[in-house]
């Protein structure tokens, strides 16, 4: 004889059950909220826990890993370095040579003048430059070298960094670096490029003195 076993279900759980089959079928999410409300107990639910998909999109923004790569450059200030040179081969070679280089953590970002007369208007309009890389010979001879003067007294410019380099290897370095107010000096030929941003990573050291306080 087969026997039925008849199982009864308290009208919460038969009430419960009937309708969690259909709990995610074309509710909203209010509907759902008031569901949960009533099927429960749970009296610290509240209607402040829930909210409508409209107001989570427009209330919740999206940070993006180009959204964190720029506000990292925005609060990376680059150090601003001037190349100042009458040769277009220098200005190349020494923005690949620095492509992609940090210096202290910044990046850098280049500038370019094709004589002295031109390095002196960028410097004057550009006051935050950090560093200027200088020929020495220009216009004249010595172009680079009177800049030198005219950045450091007619324009006060203090704290910029200046790196004389030059293709004459007449001129002496200790007699150019005990007579001008410069950071750095270098001979194009014998600057390559490991020598260039070390020199770059002395020379932007901010813990580094004043150059005329040093003379």
């Amino acid at each position: 004889m087969e026997r039925r076993h008849n199982i009864i279900e308290s009208p919460e759980k038969s009430r419960f059950s009937s309708t969690h089959l259909h709990f995610n079928e074309g509710k909203s999410t209010r509907e759902k909220w008031n569901y949960l409300h009533s099927m429960t107990n749970k009296t610290h639910l509240n209607e402040n826990d829930f909210c409508a998909e409209e107001e989570i999109d427009d209330g919740i923004e999206f940070i993006t890993d180009t959204d964190e790569e720029n506000d990292l450059l925005i609060a990376i200030p680059p150090w601003k370095v001037l190349i100042a040179d009458d040769d277009s081969n220098v200005h190349d070679t020494t923005v690949l040579a620095l492509s992609g280089v940090k210096i202290h953590g910044r990046p850098l970002e280049f500038m370019h003048a094709y004589s002295a007369r031109e390095a002196k208007n960028i410097a004057a309009q550009t006051p935050d430059i950090a560093l200027i890389l200088l020929d020495v010979v220009m216009e004249t001879e010595d172009a680079g070298l009177k800049l030198v003067h005219v950045l450091r007294q007619d324009l006060s410019l203090k704290d910029l960094r200046i790196v004389l380099r030059t293709g004459q290897p007449g001129y002496a370095k200790d007699s150019i670096m005990s007579n001008y107010a410069v950071d750095g000096y270098a001979t194009k030929s014998k600057l390559t490029r490991a020598i260039l941003i070390s020199m770059l990573d002395e020379v932007l050291d901010l813990k580094k003195p004043d150059p005329e306080q040093a003379n």
